[in-house]
């Protein structure tokens, strides 16, 4: 089919361009960007994507992928599909702008028989209003155009393995339309697809983020109840994960941000009074940086914080994406106190190295990438007995000694052997 992603220089547009073009479709991806539309052409991609370079190899060589910035072409389009974000407005309510202006900019080129699909995180009851923008443009949903509201649900970095290994939700406003989308998905997606009302596949995909959400923030309390009491919970949630099924309850970190967790649960809350939940998850997980900061004091003593380092600037592991990471709010409530900072990703242009960390008084593990996997390297980088590192994630062995519950001193680090035994 002849398909058009708006929104396809992103980390979900490409990933969606780059696999509708492996199983055969003709795909045009629309983007403003002109730089990353440009690297894509050029056979570059834009962003950390695992298997990205093999597939974008393949859809230029065989000619099935092109990029423009022309919103005209989808009239030669059988699908159009538009993957582009809500962002929250400065109340945290969601800001439709953006996309009340794209479907204004594109009304004129959608024609009868097109299927449309919207693809991004958005705020439920948004479809209907697509619906209603449709229809005051003389486009009849079920009769002269389809319209679907199916979400992704991939995660960061490996949009294309999951694109065709998760099943579909498919919110429709009848069985022809769920038919026809249907069919289309089910020449890339494997696992299959869940019939839903527009409404209905909304909520699912705020549900299915804001659960994860939601369960990191549990974790990270149950890290603050533990240091209360000295234990090491990284210890106790390995123990009571380990074959007990109805757990599993992820460990704790300090930077569960990103550009969707963050902002996704107030799509759910702003129209309701019994929000306690959601929003005591979001005080939890935005206010993780803080802590460290205080524990940090607190341990310092008679050596004062004057220069930390922090490890990992993007919000999640191995990737190169810097959006709504609590690191950088980390740096900041440093700086704020006067402490120098020296930040380290080693996925981004521009940051210090390893090489970088002598003399320094706090190392802070905010994002786990593999590249910081030696700790005892680091341990001699620095060179200070009184150096404090941080690492609530439990992503150094030596870290999940129970006497530690993420802070150590780093003379600790050469002096104990770190416990043996399972880790989730």
């Amino acid at each position: 089919m002849q398909v058009s992603v708006i929104g396809a220089a992103g980390h979900v547009g490409l990933g969606l361009c780059l696999v509708l073009a492996e199983v055969g479709h003709q795909v045009v991806g629309i983007d403003r960007d002109r730089v990353k539309s440009a690297l894509i052409s050029s056979g570059k991609m834009p962003h950390i994507e695992k298997d990205g370079a093999e597939y974008l190899s393949r859809a230029l060589d065989s000619n099935r992928l092109t990029m423009t910035d022309d919103l005209s072409v989808v009239t030669s389009t059988d699908v159009v599909i538009i993957v582009i974000g809500t962002p929250l407005d400065e109340n945290l309510n969601p800001d439709m702008t953006p996309l009340r202006t794209l479907l204004q900019e594109l009304l004129p080129h959608l024609r009868k028989g097109q299927l449309l699909i919207l693809r991004s995180t958005v705020s439920p009851g948004t479809t209907d209003l697509v619906k209603s923008l449709l229809e005051q443009h003389g486009l009849v949903v079920g009769d002269d155009i389809t319209l679907t509201y199916a979400p992704e649900r991939v995660a960061q970095g490996k949009a294309i393995s999951e694109l065709r290994t998760l099943p579909q939700l498919i919110g429709v406003y009848d069985s022809v339309s769920y038919d026809r989308v249907n069919e289309f998905f089910e020449s890339f997606v494997e696992a299959g697809s869940h019939r839903l009302s527009p409404l209905e596949a909304e909520v699912g995909k705020l549900v299915t983020n804001m659960t994860r959400y939601v369960t990191f923030a549990l974790a990270n309390e149950f890290h603050l109840i533990a240091s209360t009491f000295g234990v090491n919970i990284n210890t106790i949630i390995d123990a009571c994960n380990s074959g007990y099924l109805r757990l599993n309850l992820p460990g704790p970190g300090p930077n569960v941000g990103g550009p969707c967790l963050y902002k996704d649960g107030w799509f759910l809350i702003d129209r309701i009074p019994f929000n306690g939940l959601i929003t005591s998850a979001f005080r939890i997980n935005e206010g993780m940086p803080m802590q460290i900061v205080l524990q940090l004091e607190s341990m310092a003593t008679e050596n004062e914080l004057n220069k930390v380092v922090i490890l990992g600037m993007t919000f999640k592991a191995d990737i190169d994406d810097l959006r709504n990471s609590l690191s950088l709010k980390l740096q900041k409530q440093f700086e704020a106190r006067g402490i120098e900072v020296i930040e380290i990703e080693p996925n981004v242009d521009g940051f210090r190295e390893l090489s970088d960390m002598a003399n320094v008084d706090a190392v802070v593990l905010m994002t786990p990438h593999r590249e910081f996997g030696d700790l005892s390297s680091m341990v001699e980088t620095v060179d200070n007995p009184h150096c404090i590192f941080v690492d609530i994630w439990g992503f150094w062995p030596e870290m999940r000694d129970a006497s530690r519950n993420g802070y150590f001193f780093a003379s600790e680090i050469m002096s104990q052997p770190a416990r043996t035994g399972s880790q989730s």
